[in-house]
């Protein structure tokens, strides 16, 4: 289990319901701590991001605190295959969420 923030999301889909949620882990309850990567996004530096999917549909606001579990790929990926003509898509490891809710921390 995991907690973090809602920090935006990816634009790289014409059905934005496809695109990835940028959250940034604040703690973890597992031995590892650190699972993401540092990036600066509208000026704010954030270490601990990873891009998401499976995130539920009310926590997709930014600024939400998010507690979640999740399996996550081992290296930075690129979004590929955009289909809008300006997209923002970012190199951060790729969570998959398993359960998420609300966090309270």
């Amino acid at each position: 289990m995991a907690s973090g923030y809602v920090i935006g999301k990816e634009s790289c889909n014409e059905d934005t319901s496809k695109d990835y949620w940028l959250i940034e882990i604040v703690s973890s309850s597992s031995a590892t701590q650190q699972y993401g990567d540092t990036l600066t996004l509208n000026g704010v530096k954030y270490t601990n991001v990873i891009k998401a999917t499976g995130l539920s549909q009310t926590l997709k606001i930014a600024g939400e605190k998010v507690g979640f579990d999740f399996n996550i790929a081992g290296t930075a990926t690129l979004t590929m295959g955009c289909a809008i003509d300006t997209p923002k898509i970012y190199k951060l490891k790729l969570a998959n969420i398993i359960h998420s809710g609300r966090s309270s921390f």
